[in-house]
C-alpha cells in the first residue's frame, strides 16, 4: 500500500507533503461540512465544501508543481501579513 501510494504521487505537488493553503483548505471545507449538517439554512455549504475538497484533491494531484509553490507562497504572504497585522494590536 506504501509503494502504491509513493508511485501515485511520484512526480506530483502532493509527493512533498500538504502545505499551508491545501491545509488551510481542508480545514475550511470541514467546518463548512459540520456547519452544513448542523444549521439547515446553511445547507448550500454542503455542496461549497465538496467544491473545495475536489480543489484539495486537484492541488495534490497536479504535475505542475511550480505553479502549486508559487499559489501557496502568495498564500503564506498574506497570511503572514494579517497575522503581523493582529500581533502588533
Amino acid at each position: 500500500m506504501r509503494n502504491l501510494l509513493r508511485q501515485l504521487f511520484h512526480g506530483r505537488y502532493g509527493s512533498y507533503g500538504s502545505d499551508r493553503l491545501t491545509r488551510f483548505l481542508l480545514l475550511l471545507a470541514v467546518i463548512m461540512l459540520l456547519l452544513s449538517i448542523t444549521i439547515a439554512p446553511l445547507a448550500f455549504l454542503y455542496y461549497v465544501a465538496f467544491i473545495d475538497l475536489i480543489l484539495c484533491y486537484l492541488r495534490l494531484f497536479s504535475k505542475n508543481i511550480t505553479k502549486r509553490y508559487r499559489e501557496n507562497e502568495i498564500f503564506v504572504r498574506y497570511t503572514d501579513k494579517l497575522r503581523d497585522l493582529f500581533k502588533k494590536k
